[in-house]
């Protein structure tokens, strides 16, 4: 493996702690490079949260379209001692960048380019949070499938039954945690396990007030949008 491999594998094939640390650069990085154009603390701070959120979620994707079901449930076992602090920070983190978008737009009562930028940024801020919230939720539940005592509890089936015979890989699992926090319930897939199903309450929860949040957002941004104009 030559060197561009082994940083490129570093990278998008790490543990949960290096793509936070890289996330974690990209964003300061481009906080720092904002210093020149005078904008507020929130606006800069909400445009690096912008920049970690789509590394995060790039990363977290890449692997999700690159690794067979096979290679899943080892890098699951690989990572197992830390999925439950990578999870617990990042579903902060998402939880303040809505309390900031909140924020700046209260902010926005008289129009100026700040204002206009931390619209822009706002917006990006609260899509790419839904995504990477639900980016999240993938990840542990491919964690929970391959738990060794929910394993042995179900007989084997990983506690959430897809209708493909076939084992199930990321995008799987993508499958399921979008459609719950769309529809706030499962679709063909069936639950099989109470600590799964407990989970699945958790994030449906969490989803609807996320979804809620941001219409009253959207609202909010174009209403704003028209008085000022």
């Amino acid at each position: 493996m030559d060197k561009r491999s082994q940083v490129f594998s570093w990278i998008f094939h790490s543990n949960g702690y290096r793509k936070l640390l890289v996330s974690l650069i990209f964003a300061l990085a481009c906080s720092a490079a904002l210093l020149p154009f005078h904008l507020s603390l929130i606006t800069r701070i909400m445009a690096g949260w912008d920049v970690f959120a789509l590394a995060m979620t790039g990363m977290m994707w890449f692997l999700f379209c690159t690794t067979t079901a096979a290679e899943q449930k080892r890098i699951v076992k690989k990572q197992d001692d830390n999925i439950s602090t990578i999870f617990a920070i990042v579903l902060t983190a998402v939880c303040i960048s809505f309390s900031g978008a909140l924020l700046l737009i209260f902010n926005n009562d008289k129009p100026s380019f700040d204002n206009s930028v931390s619209t822009i940024v706002t917006l990006i801020a609260i899509g790419l949070s839904w995504i990477l919230f639900h980016t999240i939720f993938t990840v542990r539940y491919a964690h929970l499938y391959h738990d060794d005592t929910i394993i042995k509890h179900e007989n084997g089936s990983g506690g959430i039954n897809f209708p493909n015979p076939d084992a199930p890989d990321y995008i799987d699992f993508a499958y399921f945690s979008f459609v719950i926090g769309m529809t706030f319930q499962v679709s063909d897939v069936t639950i099989s396990s109470k600590t799964i199903r407990r989970f699945v309450l958790l994030h449906s929860l969490i989803s609807f007030v996320f979804n809620t949040i941001i219409v009253a957002l959207v609202v909010n941004i174009i209403a704003g949008s028209k008085i000022h104009g």
